[in-house]
């Protein structure tokens, strides 16, 4: 029995020591990933890629980084590990619906949610390293929240549809997070 024990510890022990460990190739505050070494190449390194991602679900807690923006962040990160150059990269992030909070600056976050915006410095990051975001005018107003301070990444737009419809139009690819 005391045999079985050990046995079971080290299998246990051994199994968090072999664990993998998140990536983060370009953006650091978020859209971790795995390396694939197995992993079939697909991505074509000389290509420019144009992606709009659609950013419309809320957080799942006003505490937490929204799952959307992380997953537009993985996004980033994928391409750049992959072997693409960060310059045959644009991205477009276009806030809408229930992701229109997520667009505060801090101050207003926290007079709605009590607390700074989680998002803040992925948003941030993600601009420094040439995402362009976009919040929807019509949800601004729609949510009542035209006349908060947001962050100063992201510009307005008469409304998501037409930023779809014209990036589309341009050759961006659309995600849906």
């Amino acid at each position: 029995m005391k045999k079985l024990i050990i046995l079971s510890l080290f299998c246990v022990v051994g199994n968090l020591t072999f664990a993998q460990k998140k990536i983060y190739p370009l953006i650091k505050g978020g859209g971790g990933m795995f390396e694939v070494p197995e992993a079939t190449p697909i991505a074509d390194k000389k290509m420019k890629y144009k992606l709009i991602v659609d950013l419309s679900k809320a957080s799942d807690k006003p505490d937490s980084v929204n799952a959307s923006l992380d997953k537009l962040a993985r996004l980033v990160n994928a391409h750049i590990e992959a072997g693409v150059p960060k310059e045959n990269i644009d991205v477009v992030g276009v806030f809408h619906f229930l992701g229109t909070p997520v667009i505060l600056e801090d101050e207003a976050y926290k007079k709605k949610f009590g607390m700074a915006n989680p998002n803040t410095a992925l948003i941030n990051e993600l601009g420094k390293n040439g995402v362009r975001f976009f919040v929807c005018g019509q949800s601004l107003r729609a949510r009542k929240l035209v006349d908060e301070k947001r962050n100063e990444n992201i510009k307005v737009a008469q409304s998501a549809l037409i930023t779809f419809s014209t990036f589309q139009s341009k050759g961006y690819a659309l995600i849906l997070p």
